[in-house]
């Protein structure tokens, strides 16, 4: 045996070659576009056989970030926000210099974010945070009602409040179509890109109580007695019709019901005032409901199928246990986020959907995320 063996010979991985490095681009695409931006960030021959998303059309589902959900945290750069991955767990903080002069309206299922330009205010996009890929849309001024355009060029409190966009994203039935909601004006725009103007459906005879969802694809949301699905075809105006009836009382000033994908499947929450009990001394109370597309109807649940949801006003996101620490996070709860009423009083945190038991919050609301649970109820998005 040769005491001194010649040393192996180190593989130059540039030279792997188009076929098998284009081969992995491929695959790494196919699991992550984050990893996939890795990839290409390797050397300039990798990116050879790879794909250019930034040259690619902004609605290519391929390079959209579906399993990343944006913080609404204030990082000390203020161009700079916080990303978490849904299903490993990984928490990235990216540089988005489009921040600079845009004002996030809401993000959508597909991971994008909806832009408008914080002084040409008419102006808006949907960005790619990871892949930097704008899609420019029609003016808002082409969908607002005249007494709301005026609102455009006044004090950013709107933007935060009758223009939040929950409910925005891209339709399934065309892969080129965007559809911009306005919940709290009653409001959905449709376009494409290219288009001039948006195609305006205004719902506001629906008596909504509730921010929208757009759930595989389609737009669903609910009126005092149904939740909607909103139909659109070739030889037809979009309108919204009756996927489910409720089936429950539900009281537009005292009452909420959100709409949430709860890994692929459409559930409904009823906050409602409940009795106190040693349980849960809140005075409020979660029923939650898996939509029934066969039946019409809803039917009650008492799981979240093991995971855990994190519920705001306008939005909600559900993540699985197993890719946060053991003990973190409880099976089939629903964690409030801060904007609603019980958690902001002190009086609820986090409610169990099986037994109807309800948490103390741990506190008040803090700079930095100090928790966990604190750190996802910062989620700005609605995500399965």
């Amino acid at each position: 045996m040769d005491p001194f063996p010649a040393p192996a010979l180190e593989r130059n991985w540039a030279d792997l070659g188009d076929g098998p490095a284009g081969l992995i681009a491929d695959r790494v695409l196919a699991r992550d576009v984050a990893d996939y931006v890795r990839f290409r960030a390797v050397c300039s021959s990798w990116r050879r056989c790879s794909a250019d998303p930034r040259v690619q059309g902004g609605l290519d589902r391929r390079f959209h970030p579906w399993q990343w959900a944006m913080l609404c945290e204030e990082l000390a750069v203020p161009d700079r926000r916080s990303f978490l991955n849904t299903s490993t767990g990984e928490f990235v903080q990216v540089d988005i210099p489009e921040l600079h002069d845009h004002k996030v309206l809401a993000s959508t299922p597909e991971g994008l974010l909806v832009l408008v330009h914080k002084r040409q205010r008419a102006a808006v996009h949907l960005l790619n945070p990871l892949t930097r890929q704008i899609t420019h849309l029609p003016p808002l001024t082409t969908l607002l009602p005249p007494k709301h355009v005026d609102k455009l060029s006044e004090d950013y409190i709107y933007f935060d409040g009758e223009f939040r966009a929950w409910g925005s994203g891209i339709a399934n039935d065309d892969s080129t179509t965007v559809l911009l909601c306005f919940n709290r004006l009653r409001i959905i725009g449709m376009a494409k890109p290219g288009d001039e103007s948006w195609n305006l459906l205004d719902y506001g005879a629906n008596g909504m109580t509730t921010a929208p969802l757009l759930f595989a694809g389609r737009f669903y949301c609910v009126s005092l007695t149904d939740v909607m699905v909103l139909e659109t075809g070739p030889d037809q105006p979009p309108q919204l019709k009756v996927a489910a009836n409720l089936g429950l009382h539900v009281s537009p000033i005292a009452h909420s019901v959100h709409l949430m994908n709860n890994s692929g499947e459409l559930m409904l929450v009823h906050r409602r005032f409940a009795r106190l009990t040693p349980r849960n001394k809140s005075g409020w109370a979660y029923n939650s409901y898996r939509v029934d597309f066969d039946s019409g109807t809803l039917f009650p649940v008492k799981s979240l199928g093991g995971r855990a949801v994190f519920m705001a006003l306008d939005c909600s996101l559900s993540v699985p246990l197993d890719v946060f620490p053991s003990g973190s996070l409880c099976a089939d709860t629903i964690y409030l986020r801060f904007d609603i009423r019980e958690r902001m009083m002190l009086k609820a945190g986090a409610y169990h959907v099986a037994d109807g038991s309800a948490e103390l919050p741990c506190g008040l609301l803090v700079p930095r995320p100090h928790t966990l649970i604190d750190f996802l109820s910062f989620a700005d998005t609605v995500k399965k």
